[in-house]
């Protein structure tokens, strides 16, 4: 899986930076609302993209451990990939129609996200067999291939019954996405390094100036 280097987090401090302290009014109550919908759709979908990677990588790492090592006991942390990468799928493929939708209506133009077809199409069927995978396997239709999301057989993409997505077409994706919303925040830097995670902090430093006035008269009583 490509490692996302956008600076997908510092999109997201920087959008809650402008909606509390830099009023808009030329932006409508309605804009501000899908755009920050849109970014914390973003930010789930890294943030779950990220945690599967670790999980993959994690699982090549075991790999590489002495037999001695082996002999205690084995870890799988790829067995959970399907949790992760599943999360991604589902908060991906709302944004992706949510912006399909807006710019329908001619709210939002998608120079990006709108061009990648071929990718939307392979989310949209890995979306669509997550919501009927219930049905299926109420009624016995097993089939054949994975019911869960997982590892390609040649480890480039992943797999969901019959269908494969390769990671590369899932990274074009997250990234058009970014590129998409950071248009609405224009004094944000696309190019900038990622920046970590966690809970947005905010400093603020100031000068006081005291000047020294003349002396108040004392109260003349009436």
């Amino acid at each position: 899986m490509p490692p996302l280097h956008q600076n997908i987090e510092g999109l997201r401090s920087h959008a809650m930076l402008i909606s509390i302290f830099m009023p808009e009014p030329d932006v409508s109550v309605e804009k501000r609302k899908w755009r920050s919908w849109l970014v914390h759709c973003l930010v789930k979908t890294a943030r779950h993209y990220n945690d599967a990677r670790s999980l993959i990588l994690a699982q090549i790492s075991e790999g590489q451990r002495s037999s001695a090592e082996m002999a205690k006991g084995r870890l799988l942390p790829v067995f959970d990939f399907a949790f992760a990468m599943e999360d991604c799928i589902t908060s991906l493929e709302k944004a992706v129609a949510c912006i399909r939708a807006l710019s329908d209506k001619g709210e939002m133009p998608s120079a990006f996200v709108l061009a990648l077809y071929n990718e939307r199409q392979s989310l949209n069927d890995f979306r669509r067999q997550q919501e009927h995978m219930h049905s299926q396997i109420a009624a016995g239709q097993t089939g054949d291939g994975p019911i869960l999301v997982t590892l390609s057989d040649d480890g480039d993409g992943m797999r969901l019954r019959g269908l494969t997505m390769s990671f590369v077409a899932l990274f074009k994706l997250i990234d058009a996405i970014y590129r998409d919303i950071a248009t609405f925040f224009p004094a944000h830097d696309i190019q900038s390094p990622p920046s970590p995670g966690g809970v947005p902090q905010i400093s603020m430093s100031m000068t006081i100036e005291v000047v020294q006035g003349e002396p108040k008269p004392p109260d003349v009583p009436s």
